[in-house]
């Protein structure tokens, strides 16, 4: 079955009413929609850090406590979102180790085998098997904040967003 638009609409809910620290930002209010369009990476990750997985607890756990069956598509797919948010955790914590690339892989291996076991048709994409190099990279470079590429993205959204009526230096 999947996610319905009701869990996306509970979802929404969630994210509105939690209270996070100054720090924090919050996720976009109408994430899931058509009129916000893609999700930079810095939102996704930030979602993924505790917004969805803990909203598909609360709905698993009602669903499970309202006595309706439990869809094995649905619950493999649940299981695969929060291996995805450990894995992305242990990868972008500010601190690295060879326990953090190990565990990263671990959970990332998993994430992709139950995406293989979900959609056995879908072809992995480079993105996929790119991801399966990170805990590598942890090892030889460090925490990924030393060499992401989220601030130079920020950088460029501003420069495209700036007004400059095709008149480059004004």
């Amino acid at each position: 079955m999947g996610i319905s638009q009701d869990d996306l609409k509970a979802i929404r809910e969630d994210m509105a009413a939690t209270i996070r620290p100054r720090w924090h930002a919050a996720p976009p209010a109408n994430i899931g929609r058509v009129s916000h369009g893609k999700l930079k990476a810095d939102e996704w990750r930030s979602c993924f850090e505790f917004d969805i997985p803990v909203s598909l607890l609360r709905i698993e756990t009602r669903w499970s406590a309202s006595g309706k069956q439990v869809d094995e598509y649905r619950a493999k797919l649940v299981h695969s979102t929060f291996l995805l948010a450990i894995a992305i955790r242990w990868a972008t914590s500010h601190r690295t180790s060879a326990m953090h690339a190990e565990e990263y892989t671990k959970n990332m291996k998993s994430y992709l085998e139950i995406l293989r076991d979900l959609r056995p048709t879908q072809r992995f994409c480079p993105n996929h098997l790119n991801a399966l190099l990170i805990g590598r990279y942890l090892r030889l470079y460090g925490p990924v904040q030393g060499w992401w590429m989220f601030p130079f993205e920020r950088v460029i959204g501003d420069l495209q967003r700036s007004n400059t009526n095709n008149k480059p230096g004004k």
